[in-house]
Protein backbone atom coordinates (compact mmCIF):
# COMPACT_ATOMS: atom_id res chain seq x y z
CA UNK A 1 0.00 0.00 0.00
CA UNK A 2 1.59 3.32 -0.85
CA UNK A 3 1.36 6.35 1.80
CA UNK A 4 -0.22 9.70 0.55
CA UNK A 5 2.50 12.14 0.13
CA UNK A 6 2.36 16.06 -1.03
CA UNK A 7 3.07 15.11 -4.08
CA UNK A 8 -0.69 13.65 -4.24
CA UNK A 9 -2.36 16.64 -3.62
CA UNK A 10 -4.11 19.74 -4.89
CA UNK A 11 -3.06 22.82 -3.28
CA UNK A 12 -6.13 23.41 -1.90
CA UNK A 13 -6.32 19.54 -0.39
CA UNK A 14 -2.66 20.24 1.18
CA UNK A 15 -3.70 23.61 2.63
CA UNK A 16 -6.53 22.23 4.55
CA UNK A 17 -3.76 19.78 6.19
CA UNK A 18 -1.13 21.60 6.61
CA UNK A 19 -2.98 24.38 8.50
CA UNK A 20 -5.36 22.37 10.62
CA UNK A 21 -2.54 21.96 13.13
CA UNK A 22 -1.85 25.48 13.54
CA UNK A 23 -5.39 26.22 14.39
CA UNK A 24 -5.44 23.45 16.78
CA UNK A 25 -2.78 24.98 18.55
CA UNK A 26 -4.23 28.53 18.44
CA UNK A 27 -7.60 27.01 20.02
CA UNK A 28 -6.23 24.88 22.63
CA UNK A 29 -4.11 27.76 23.72
CA UNK A 30 -6.86 29.93 24.21
CA UNK A 31 -8.89 27.37 25.90
CA UNK A 32 -8.47 28.67 29.38
CA UNK A 33 -5.18 30.03 31.57
CA UNK A 34 -2.89 33.11 31.83
CA UNK A 35 -1.22 35.05 28.94
CA UNK A 36 2.14 33.09 30.39
CA UNK A 37 0.05 29.55 30.10
CA UNK A 38 -0.70 30.26 26.26
CA UNK A 39 2.67 31.17 25.75
CA UNK A 40 4.05 28.05 26.70
CA UNK A 41 1.18 26.09 25.00
CA UNK A 42 1.76 27.53 21.40
CA UNK A 43 5.60 27.16 22.11
CA UNK A 44 4.69 23.69 22.77
CA UNK A 45 2.84 23.24 19.90
CA UNK A 46 4.98 24.40 17.61
CA UNK A 47 7.83 22.02 19.13
CA UNK A 48 4.90 19.09 18.33
CA UNK A 49 4.71 20.11 14.78
CA UNK A 50 8.14 20.25 14.08
CA UNK A 51 8.92 16.74 15.64
CA UNK A 52 6.46 16.07 12.70
CA UNK A 53 9.78 15.41 10.96
CA UNK A 54 10.67 12.56 12.61
CA UNK A 55 7.36 10.68 12.03
CA UNK A 56 7.53 7.35 9.82
CA UNK A 57 4.52 9.13 7.30
CA UNK A 58 5.61 11.31 4.51
CA UNK A 59 2.70 13.22 4.64
CA UNK A 60 2.96 14.24 8.02
CA UNK A 61 6.91 14.91 7.45
CA UNK A 62 6.04 17.04 4.64
CA UNK A 63 3.94 18.74 7.13
CA UNK A 64 6.79 19.86 9.61
CA UNK A 65 8.79 21.18 6.97
CA UNK A 66 9.67 24.99 7.99
CA UNK A 67 8.75 26.53 4.73
CA UNK A 68 5.23 24.58 5.30
CA UNK A 69 5.19 25.51 8.72
CA UNK A 70 5.81 29.40 8.60
CA UNK A 71 3.17 29.24 5.12
CA UNK A 72 0.68 27.56 7.88
CA UNK A 73 1.15 29.73 10.69
CA UNK A 74 0.91 33.29 8.23
CA UNK A 75 -2.47 31.93 6.78
CA UNK A 76 -4.08 30.69 9.71
CA UNK A 77 -2.88 34.14 11.52
CA UNK A 78 -5.07 36.03 8.88
CA UNK A 79 -7.93 33.85 9.09
CA UNK A 80 -8.19 33.96 12.97
CA UNK A 81 -8.34 37.69 13.01
CA UNK A 82 -12.16 39.34 12.49
CA UNK A 83 -13.08 42.28 10.41
CA UNK A 84 -11.66 44.48 13.02
CA UNK A 85 -8.51 43.03 13.29
CA UNK A 86 -8.77 41.43 16.27
CA UNK A 87 -8.54 37.59 17.11
CA UNK A 88 -11.13 35.18 17.27
CA UNK A 89 -12.37 34.21 20.88
CA UNK A 90 -12.02 30.78 22.09
CA UNK A 91 -15.14 29.61 21.07
CA UNK A 92 -14.69 30.86 17.88
CA UNK A 93 -11.05 29.00 17.29
CA UNK A 94 -12.21 26.03 18.52
CA UNK A 95 -15.55 25.54 15.91
CA UNK A 96 -12.66 26.73 13.40
CA UNK A 97 -10.26 24.02 14.43
CA UNK A 98 -13.00 21.40 14.60
CA UNK A 99 -14.24 22.13 11.12
CA UNK A 100 -10.46 22.19 9.95
CA UNK A 101 -9.98 18.53 10.97
CA UNK A 102 -13.00 17.36 9.93
CA UNK A 103 -12.26 18.82 6.91
CA UNK A 104 -9.11 17.84 6.75
CA UNK A 105 -10.09 13.99 7.63
CA UNK A 106 -12.71 14.05 4.36
CA UNK A 107 -10.05 14.77 2.33
CA UNK A 108 -7.63 12.09 3.43
CA UNK A 109 -10.64 9.95 3.29
CA UNK A 110 -10.84 11.33 -0.15
CA UNK A 111 -7.77 10.33 -1.80
CA UNK A 112 -5.74 8.51 1.19
CA UNK A 113 -6.22 5.26 3.10
CA UNK A 114 -6.92 4.01 6.49
CA UNK A 115 -2.71 4.48 7.28
CA UNK A 116 -3.06 8.19 5.75
CA UNK A 117 -5.85 8.75 8.27
CA UNK A 118 -4.69 7.20 11.43
CA UNK A 119 -1.18 8.82 11.06
CA UNK A 120 -2.89 12.26 10.26
CA UNK A 121 -5.22 11.85 13.53
CA UNK A 122 -2.16 10.27 15.59
CA UNK A 123 -0.32 13.35 14.73
CA UNK A 124 -3.23 15.80 15.27
CA UNK A 125 -4.20 14.57 18.82
CA UNK A 126 -0.78 14.15 19.58
CA UNK A 127 0.31 18.48 18.78
CA UNK A 128 -3.25 18.93 21.11
CA UNK A 129 -2.12 16.80 23.82
CA UNK A 130 1.60 18.56 23.68
CA UNK A 131 -0.45 22.34 23.95
CA UNK A 132 -2.26 20.78 26.35
CA UNK A 133 0.22 19.70 28.98
CA UNK A 134 2.70 22.39 28.36
CA UNK A 135 1.14 24.49 31.38
CA UNK A 136 -0.52 24.10 34.38
CA UNK A 137 -4.45 25.52 34.69
CA UNK A 138 -5.20 27.52 37.76
CA UNK A 139 -1.93 26.82 39.57
CA UNK A 140 -0.35 29.86 42.33
CA UNK A 141 3.05 30.04 41.42
CA UNK A 142 3.73 26.60 40.24
CA UNK A 143 1.79 24.82 43.09
CA UNK A 144 -1.83 22.91 42.60
CA UNK A 145 -3.66 23.00 39.17
CA UNK A 146 -4.44 20.75 36.85
CA UNK A 147 -2.35 19.63 33.74
CA UNK A 148 -5.19 19.49 31.64
CA UNK A 149 -8.08 21.89 31.98
CA UNK A 150 -11.89 20.45 31.42
CA UNK A 151 -12.10 23.29 28.66
CA UNK A 152 -8.75 22.03 26.96
CA UNK A 153 -10.14 18.21 27.41
CA UNK A 154 -13.48 19.32 25.74
CA UNK A 155 -11.65 20.99 22.96
CA UNK A 156 -9.90 17.65 22.21
CA UNK A 157 -12.56 14.94 23.26
CA UNK A 158 -14.19 17.71 20.05
CA UNK A 159 -11.31 17.43 18.02
CA UNK A 160 -11.04 13.94 18.07
CA UNK A 161 -14.94 13.32 17.83
CA UNK A 162 -14.11 15.43 14.48
CA UNK A 163 -11.54 13.14 12.99
CA UNK A 164 -13.59 9.86 13.77
CA UNK A 165 -16.74 10.89 12.12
Amino acid sequence: MKLLSREMLTNEQWAVLRDAPQLVIQAISASGGSPLDSLLERKAGAKAVEDGRNNDHPLIRALALPGEIDAAVSNVAARVRSADTAVDGPEALVQRATAAVAQAAEVLRGVGGELDLYAYREFILGVAREVAEAAREGDFIGLGGHRVSDAERAVIASLSQALSS
